[in-house]
């Protein structure tokens, strides 16, 4: 399965022939050249958009070259011998992530059709994962041992805690934590303390089964944002925000950071004066709400709506 992959590069041109992205560089031409672009005797499916994956435009503007073709097109992501889907209007993550890709993808493997393709809650949830860091603000996938990760269960109105903390946990050398033990309804704040990091209070919605891949990191120095009062982010991992094809509102407005068209922000930030710390912040995406609270920037805390759909 190749999911929205540019199998045909990013772009087509005569310079950067080195780059794994070119058309014409003879890596992918290597791939690609010949009666197939697919492996004799292996089934190939390849998943793409119609015409909203920023990795597959006629214009140069995503790759920092507005104005300047790139040689390719939405059909970019299809291969010659491979069983080739469009999934509609989807985003570049979302050719993987999207229900529509989860059907196809079940499809190709199983040869029917899934059950379902909802989620079937189970009754009790366990969640673990790897804290990865930001040293020096760039983001690793390394470990990162004597981080604090702690879980608490929260009012999906207002975002404020419901109780004690649900879960505490230490990384060490192999930076896991976990596994925490949570209700398959209960919204959740989780809580990440790296050495030299920005504290990161993660506001989740609910985890209806167990998974050990909740991966942490913490939020990016908050650098010029330090002078606000505090910090709300947005975030959508499994795909980008889309205007005007989604809903997308924080704190009852459409983010101005944004852009329109193709997708390509899967992030959107938030800043609040000193006398608004403290109080609830809902993000909106499509039918994923969630609350977050204001927490003070002076403390080097930031707050990140993160959704999972």
């Amino acid at each position: 399965m190749l999911c929205g992959v540019p199998n045909h590069g990013v772009y087509v041109s005569d310079e950067s022939l080195g780059s794994e992205f070119n058309g014409r560089g003879p890596f992918l031409r290597g791939l690609n050249e010949g009666e197939g672009e697919v492996v004799p005797g292996t089934a190939f499916l390849t998943l793409r958009s119609d015409g909203l994956d920023k990795f597959a435009q006629g214009d140069g503007r995503f790759i920092g070259k507005p104005g300047t073709p790139t040689g390719i097109t939405a059909e970019g992501p299809a291969l010659v011998g491979a069983t080739n889907l469009v999934l509609g209007a989807v985003d570049h993550r979302e050719t993987a992530y999207h229900p529509r890709a989860f059907r196809e993808i079940y499809k190709f493997i199983a040869g029917h059709e899934p059950d379902r393709v909802a989620i079937v809650p189970e009754a009790q949830v366990k969640l673990s994962g790897l804290v990865t860091g930001t040293p020096g603000g760039a983001p690793t996938n390394r470990p990162i041992s004597g981080s604090t990760v702690d879980v608490f269960r929260v009012s999906p109105d207002t975002g404020e805690r419901i109780g004690a903390v649900v879960h505490a946990s230490q990384t060490s050398t192999d930076g896991r934590w976990g596994p925490a033990q949570v209700d398959p309804t209960w919204h959740l704040e989780i809580v990440l303390t790296s050495p030299g990091s920005t504290t990161t209070h993660f506001y989740r919605s609910p985890f209806p089964r167990s998974s050990d891949i909740v991966h942490l990191r913490a939020a990016h120095p908050l650098g010029p944002d330090a002078s606000a009062g505090a910090v709300v982010m947005m975030s959508r991992p499994r795909g980008y925000f889309g205007l005007p094809r989604d809903v997308v509102l924080l704190d009852g407005k459409e983010p101005t950071d944004v852009k329109t068209g193709v997708p390509t922000d899967s992030i959107t930030t938030l800043r609040l004066s000193a006398a608004e710390v403290g109080r609830p912040v809902a993000g909106l995406f499509n039918e994923e709400r969630i609350v977050a609270r204001a927490w003070p920037a002076s403390e080097n805390r930031i707050a990140v709506a993160e959704l999972t759909y």
